[in-house]
């Protein structure tokens, strides 16, 4: 019988709430940790050792919010806008496979430290959206990142929102433009709440026991979303143990909304339907105000930060310091759009940190523990997998991450800078050293093990070319026509 694995740092951080110990070691058996503590009581066990000097170890990053886009939308030709004239640019091209970009994603996500993700509501157009979603959770698996992959809907809004006159707005654009829109398009997901709900049973029989993947319903957001189908889906959910992860109040075109529709107010009309609770995720809030704070406290759900892409895409500060304050879980996400255009989580966590300063002070060493809770043990709850990761604990899967001090320490550390701030305040993608998901190896000093990153590339940079092409000549143009309209529909400048 083989004894287990040793890991060895010099730091061991094994819950972000706690404290950071020198001369502490892993051990891990199979994919779980089954021992933490002094070294030197846990190396005799131990038939192989990795160590890790002048490295911190601590749990794996969670990025709770994404969708596996792994080429920037800049360098797609979609350059940064307001939210939803930058969302109607997906019109100029085709649809990519997406799996080889959602591939090109997850080995990013773990160069940059992040053991788990949410993969949220994702549609290319292809009209087979099931495809579509496969693809993409086969990319995690065979990368080995663990996944929580949102099964997404939609049933209203996808060109203008809710209680905008659709066939008013076509009629308003260039010739051309009208008659590109009018033509019938295949439907982004797999249809109504039954047609989503035997996609997801689907799903569930079919990755029946694979460890890395979490199924949840992904309903797009409640202005695309009608009340009946969010009431479906949120329905199976709770018979079915499932999470519902959604956007809300993203924009301020999207809060106006959210003003006419739910004059209750969203949160309290989301809780109404019973689509809030703590098995719910809601990406972004930047407007959510101190009713829709409340709502969300109460409720227990959780909410995931975008620092990045809420100022790439002008929507705005999210009220962080409020809902901390509240008592509401936050966790980080990149949303494929973070402020460096990469899938550093932890520079997020700096934007974030520094984003939320307007609020009270606290005290640093506090300050940072609250911030790595948010990357690590809170985003596992968000991606509703805490009783897996997010703490290195016997009985939990070994994912896990090294941090290389070198850069972070720089040239002198004061011995009143624990080593916990430093890493809190420092830390980037760049300094990981390590990345383990559930005990094996998944990316080392610039090596992804088992994987050809070379042809993840070039797999991921064919597709994109393809879909530059895919669509009919006029669809360029029509894009543009439809941006621009929204952008006077909307009143954005």
């Amino acid at each position: 019988m083989n004894r287990p694995l040793l890991i060895r740092p010099a730091y061991l951080l094994a819950d972000a709430a706690g404290e950071v110990h020198a001369g502490w070691s892993v051990l891990v058996d199979g994919d779980r940790v089954i021992d933490v503590g002094p070294d030197a009581r846990l190396a005799p066990r131990a038939a192989e050792v990795v160590d890790l000097p002048g490295a911190l170890l601590m749990p794996g990053l969670v990025n709770a919010h994404q969708h596996g886009r792994g080429i920037s939308q800049v360098l797609l030709g979609y350059p940064d806008d307001r939210l939803e004239p930058w969302i109607a640019q997906r019109r100029a091209r085709g649809a990519p496979d997406a799996g080889a970009l959602t591939t090109l994603a997850a080995l990013d996500l773990l160069a940059n430290g992040t053991t788990c993700t949410v993969h949220a509501n994702y549609s290319y157009g292809s009209g087979d959206y099931e495809a579509e979603a496969r693809a993409s959770i086969e990319a995690y698996l065979q990368a080995g990142v663990r996944v929580t992959f949102c099964v997404g809907a939609m049933d209203r809004g996808e060109l203008v929102y809710p209680g905008y006159d659709a066939q008013a707005f076509i009629a308003g654009l260039p010739r051309e433009a009208a008659q590109h829109v009018r033509r019938a398009a295949p439907p982004a997901y797999a249809g109504d709440a039954a047609a989503t709900i035997a996609l997801m049973r689907r799903l569930q029989a079919d990755y029946a026991g694979e460890w890395q993947l979490t199924l949840a319903y992904g309903p797009a957001g409640p202005q695309w979303v009608s009340d009946a189908l969010l009431t479906a889906l949120a329905r199976d959910a709770a018979e079915h143990g499932l999470g519902l992860h959604l956007h809300a109040l993203e924009s301020p075109t999207q809060a106006e909304l959210a003003r006419r529709l739910y004059p209750q107010g969203a949160m309290r009309a989301l809780a109404g339907l019973g689509a809030l609770g703590p098995r719910t995720t809601l990406a972004h809030c930047v407007h959510a105000d101190a009713d829709d704070i409340a709502a969300l406290a109460e409720s227990g759900a959780s909410v995931v930060h975008n620092p990045g892409s809420n100022l790439r895409l002008a929507n705005g500060i999210a009220p962080l310091p409020e809902l901390v304050a509240a008592g509401v879980p936050v966790a980080i996400g990149t949303d494929n759009c973070a402020l460096s255009d990469d899938e550093d989580l932890l520079s997020e966590l700096h934007l974030a940190d520094l984003l939320a300063r307007r609020g009270p002070s606290e005290a640093a060493g506090a300050r940072a523990r609250r911030l790595l809770t948010m990357v690590t043990s809170t985003g596992a709850r968000a991606a509703f997998v805490e009783d897996r990761c997010g703490r290195i604990a016997p009985g939990m899967q070994a994912d896990l991450v090294a941090l290389r001090l070198t850069r972070i320490e720089g040239v002198y550390r004061d011995a009143d800078t624990p080593v916990l701030e430093a890493v809190a305040q420092r830390a980037r993608g760049a300094d990981v050293a390590m990345t383990m998901v559930a005990g094996r190896v998944r990316w080392r000093d610039g090596v992804w093990p088992g994987i050809d990153a070379v042809a993840v590339r070039d797999a991921a940079a064919k597709t994109a070319r393809a879909a530059r092409s895919a669509h009919s000549a006029e669809a360029p143009a029509a894009a543009s026509a439809v941006r621009e309209a929204l952008r006077g529909l909307y009143g954005l400048r």
